[in-house]
């Protein structure tokens, strides 16, 4: 070979190597192959040759523990999915990149146009450490069919406290063993998930657990308890069990998320519906508690650009209207599905996002989220009143929020 062709296919090779696209590694917890992940990955490696995604499947009560792992070894990814309330855990702790500058540059992310509660969620001390991918929130599932049955109009759902007792009251049926209300009081951040609504309805906070207006709402789920309209099951309950129960027809109405819109479609035997949460009667105040998912790049990222590039394809409105056909709300207020599938409840959970509210945020959320657990399983339970377990509740939480307020 002479000395041009050898130098022809040195520039070959040259051209080749610098043509290659750099990996970019993703940690995501969306097993679902219908998930918009999967098909949002495949179309940004077609869509050009600087980046190439590079996934892991993480299992969603792993991803804490392996991202922390992950930290320690200086072997993060450069992507990662975090449910909303654990962001400012890693936030605070510093071990996640300031996107501040990122998104002030970007065309796509921008602050304004997403909900205030997903957006709140990614916040830290005044930058930006994450970018919602998506968002949930509860409302209220009811068993049309059984509400002919006993005489009530499915066509007027509670829209207050009082009357979601009233009907869940007169729902209730033991000798079918059919309770009138189902909820998930489990002593994990699904319980607390599910408190919080009531919480914030009753004009309480997570600050102010020592006020009657955070017993008022405990007491409302205590004494529907102590009544039979609860079952006492719940307090070991995930949030899937308690659709489970209304799907076998053994609970009237539940709260319940969009995520269970699929297998509800698929599973629930009957006329199935869904309103907003009702409010206290003499509050009057919409609220519901936010879920969702946030995408976060790791201090330490080798492609924190690649990272972020990928956050603008998948906050795309073409991509998140996809996230619908598995539940998944848009974070943005500029995304509305045409013709969505489950149009009813899709028009209740877009509106209940409206008062959906961010858990914290707060670096140490779990801690916080600890103490209301075992505050709602004492009285639920009966170990104790619930001003009781409640005022021992925020003896434990009013010295972290001393340190570092919401």
């Amino acid at each position: 070979m002479g000395l041009l062709s050898v130098a022809a296919a040195l520039s070959l090779v040259a051209t080749t190597a610098m043509a290659a696209p750099k990996t970019v590694t993703l940690w995501h917890v969306f097993n679902l192959d219908t998930d918009m992940i999967h098909g949002g990955i495949e179309a940004f490696n077609k869509a050009q040759d600087e980046y190439r995604i590079e996934a892991r499947v993480v299992p969603a009560t792993s991803m804490v523990t392996e991202l922390i792992k992950a930290t320690a070894t200086g072997s993060v990814p450069d992507l990662a999915t975090l449910d909303n309330p654990v962001v400012a855990s890693f936030s605070g702790q510093g071990t996640l990149t300031d996107l501040s500058p990122l998104v002030a540059k970007s065309e796509v992310v921008k602050p304004e146009i997403y909900f205030q509660g997903p957006w709140a969620s990614a916040q830290w001390q005044g930058k930006t450490y994450g970018v919602p991918r998506d968002a949930n929130t509860l409302a209220l599932y009811y068993n049309a069919d059984m509400f002919r049955a006993k005489g009530l109009d499915p066509d007027k759902p509670p829209r207050t406290w009082s009357e979601l007792r009233a009907a869940a009251e007169k729902l209730r049926d033991p000798a079918k063993n059919v309770y009138g209300f189902g909820f998930s009081a489990i002593q994990a951040e699904e319980g607390v998930f599910q408190f919080l609504p009531f919480l914030t309805q009753a004009g309480g906070s997570i600050d102010k657990l020592d006020q009657p207006e955070a017993a008022a709402a405990l007491d409302f789920l205590v004494d529907m308890m102590k009544a039979g309209i609860i079952s006492k099951d719940v307090i070991n309950q995930r949030q899937y069990e308690v659709a489970n129960t209304f799907m076998a027809g053994n609970t009237a109405i539940a709260f319940g998320g969009p995520w269970e819109l699929p297998r509800m479609e698929r599973e629930a035997k009957f006329d199935w519906r869904l309103t907003l949460l009702p409010v206290k009667d003499d509050k009057n105040i919409a609220a519901s508690a936010l879920g969702g998912y946030v995408f976060v790049v790791p201090k330490g990222a080798k492609q924190p650009e690649g990272a972020f590039k990928f956050i603008e394809f998948m906050s795309n409105p073409k991509i998140l209207n996809e996230g619908w056909k598995t539940g998944r709300l848009a974070p943005r207020t500029d995304v509305k599905v045409e013709n969505p599938q489950w149009p009813q409840a899709y028009g209740i959970y877009l509106e209940q996002m409206q008062s959906a509210k961010a858990r914290g945020p707060h670096p140490q959320w779990p801690d916080i989220s600890k103490a209301l657990q075992t505050a709602i399983q004492e009285a639920l339970t009966g170990a104790k009143p619930s001003a009781q377990a409640l005022q021992e509740a925020a003896k434990k939480i009013q010295p972290i929020l001393a340190k570092t307020p919401l």
